[in-house]
């Protein structure tokens, strides 16, 4: 199991678990490369046995003077709920956690989607807020917030 940061090699594996993952809500092919691009905090987990190695990802903005903004947080469906998701989100905080002037990270994540919000709560993010037909789909999100 390896954690490292994206490149544009990964572009092709990224659309793919995006689109299965998302549906409607993907982000565009132009969106990921320019993530990719802008230097972002965009961090893949890999399984090297694994024919398509990417199980999932993770992109962070820093938006704000003292906010990172984790906008995108996937794992593959057939990867969730065995571990992959903490060692991911686990990485990508500590790396937050480097950034100079960063004292809070926030995301939003659909009200239906249990299973991440036990995740982010078992990292100590609470929910804040909800913003009402956030998504494409009229799903609404949480927004949630750590402290750090």
């Amino acid at each position: 199991m390896m954690i490292e940061r994206v490149g544009l090699n990964d572009l092709e594996q990224l659309i793919k678990i995006e689109k299965k993952v998302f549906r409607e809500d993907a982000f565009s092919r132009e969106t990921i490369k320019k993530l990719i691009l802008q230097n972002t905090l965009f961090l893949k987990i890999e399984d090297d046995n694994l024919s398509n190695k990417i199980i999932g990802f993770v992109i962070a903005i820093k938006d704000d003077e003292d906010r990172v903004n984790i906008i995108n947080f996937v794992i593959q469906k057939k990867f969730q709920k065995q571990g992959y998701g903490s060692l991911l989100l686990k990485k990508a905080l500590e790396r937050i956690n480097r950034i100079k002037g960063v004292k809070r990270i926030i995301l939003n994540v659909k009200t239906s989607n249990v299973s991440a919000i036990d995740l982010y709560k078992k990292f100590n993010f609470r929910i804040v807020g909800k913003i009402e037909q956030y998504y494409r789909q009229k799903e609404s999100a949480y927004l949630m917030e750590l402290k750090i």
